[in-house]
């Protein structure tokens, strides 16, 4: 039987999928989040998220507000469906931060922007913003913890949700002869720095991850 680390708790259908295509299971939580107020509203920007985080931050800091009048764009099926549930007009989903980005300049020139992140996002969309010389506010709504654990056996697969879990489990651990299973292209890219055994599911999400976990478990018997 094969040893997978889940970098994040896993819920109990998720262990019964992986344990039941075989994967004997260890988890814990490599990073935790905690929440901030912010005093940036989101008035009439187009709004931008790249994480479920955010927008759980964003809803916790204007629970009182009609979410109707807002429009955003963001990453991740999840992260909208939180957003249009509270009324908010959700423009575009895109699966990753970079197919984001990219569209900035083709279809919002004429727009100004909040972008609401955590204070460990990467430089893509402010960068991004900034060379189109497009107006935009940042608006940090959570904090990044890592939770760094040294694991004393190693694993023939680890499990990554973001590139903040990729960082605190390689500060203690090398990821060695383990595949890392990332659930998207930017934890993969974060990830690339440690190991070339990479796989990432078409699509970026929870679903998707466990599924090709069973497969490849399957495929490896």
């Amino acid at each position: 039987m094969r040893h997978l680390l889940s970098t994040k708790r896993l819920s109990d259908g998720e262990i019964r999928q992986l344990e039941g295509a075989g994967w004997r299971i260890d988890q814990y939580d490599a990073i935790s989040i905690e929440f901030l107020k912010t005093e940036v509203a989101p008035d009439n920007h187009l709004l931008i998220f790249t994480s479920k985080n955010a927008v759980t931050a964003f809803f916790k800091s204007f629970s009182n507000l009609n979410f109707s009048a807002c429009r955003s764009l963001c990453v991740g099926d999840g992260a909208a469906g939180m957003l249009t549930d509270k009324g908010v007009n959700v423009l575009e989903v895109f699966p990753s931060a970079s197919q984001l980005a990219g569209s900035l300049g083709e279809t919002y020139t004429g727009d100004s922007f909040v972008y609401y992140c955590g204070n460990l996002r990467l430089d893509l969309i402010p960068d991004t913003l900034d060379n189109l010389k497009l107006p935009w506010q940042e608006a940090p709504v959570y904090k990044t913890l890592l939770n760094p654990i040294k694991w004393d056996r190693e694993y023939e697969a680890v499990v990554f949700f973001s590139p903040s879990a990729v960082r605190s489990y390689t500060g203690r651990n090398p990821m060695g002869e383990a595949t890392g299973y990332c659930i998207g292209k930017t934890t993969s890219a974060e990830l690339s720095k440690y190991t070339h055994r990479i796989i990432c599911p078409k699509t970026p999400d929870r679903a998707s991850l466990m599924d090709l976990l069973v497969r490849r478990e399957n495929e490896l018997k």
